[in-house]
């Protein structure tokens, strides 16, 4: 509800850098500096839970910033108390300087814990705390001054959102995964079939007279090789039966079959031979 109040110009995005938080925000504040947009809230962040302080910033919407005091764990000592609510924060990792070419600060990740150390249950809430480098705090020291630091600058969020947006974009790659593979399916399902024609029957050729049609039951007489019908004639029908020419053949004695006696002679002049094929053509156009 602050962050109303606050006037900020349309589309503006608070997401600052580590140096940028310690130099134009952090520096100033321990300086007790003007910031020209009042934007990080000034609480005690170690008297609350995690959970309860998005609800106590002034802008955010994922992460959240805050200005904060910090207090000794022992009088005499230099560590800080980092118990908060209803757990506590527990250092983790290497501490990170801020600055090039000198530091100017340091930079640490927390992560909150509830319950009481050391068998406190680990959350998802994340802080990254920031302060000052190479401060003199030797004169609160001897003051059994409890007060470590006047401010450290915090940045809070919890780390289940990122969580959330991994499994979101697994999710969405498998749906894009799942609709590929219907696509190619129904492209798969959608071609063509291609239908071989059976090829019509066709003669069959026995050899270079004869040929069998698939609607005829005998071969017929073919008079060259390009299956040309061979037509009969009616000269070819009147010709003498073989039976009739071989009773003819046999009233001669033997030697006149001889072509050169007279005997041959005369048979040859009686009885014209005709070629073979005028001869055996009416029984070869007969059905067996």
């Amino acid at each position: 509800m602050a962050a109303v109040n606050l006037q900020l110009p349309p589309g503006f995005r608070f997401h600052p850098t580590d140096e940028e938080l310690v130099m134009h925000y952090l520096i100033r504040k321990c300086a007790s500096q003007s910031i020209a947009v009042p934007i990080i809230a000034e609480i005690d962040l170690y008297k609350y839970d995690p959970w309860e302080l998005p609800g106590l910033s002034l802008y955010g919407e994922k992460e959240w910033y805050f200005f904060s005091p910090r207090d000794r764990k022992y009088p005499n000592g230099s560590r800080p108390n980092r118990a908060a609510g209803s757990g506590y924060w527990k250092a983790t990792g290497a501490d990170k300087p801020i600055g090039q070419p000198k530091s100017v600060g340091i930079k640490k990740a927390l992560v909150f814990y509830s319950g009481k150390a050391p068998r406190g249950e680990k959350t998802n809430w994340i802080m990254h705390e920031y302060r000052l480098a190479d401060v003199d705090r030797s004169a609160r020291k001897k003051n059994n001054s409890l007060r470590l630091d006047d401010w450290v600058l915090c940045r809070i969020y919890n780390k289940k959102g990122t969580i959330e947006r991994r499994q979101q974009q697994q999710q969405q790659a498998s749906v894009s995964s799942r609709n590929m593979t219907s696509a190619v399916t129904t492209e798969e399902d959608t071609k063509p079939v291609i239908l071989t024609s059976v090829p019509e029957s066709s003669a069959m050729v026995y050899d270079d007279f004869m040929y069998l049609d698939a609607s005829d039951s005998m071969p017929r007489l073919h008079t060259d090789s390009s299956c040309s019908e061979h037509v009969l004639s009616p000269e070819v029908e009147s010709a003498p039966k073989l039976a009739e020419w071989e009773r003819s053949a046999l009233d001669f004695p033997f030697g006149y079959m001889d072509g050169g006696g007279a005997g041959g002679a005369l048979f040859q002049g009686n009885y014209q031979m005709e070629s073979m094929q005028e001869v055996f053509a009416p029984y070869m156009s007969k059905p067996f």
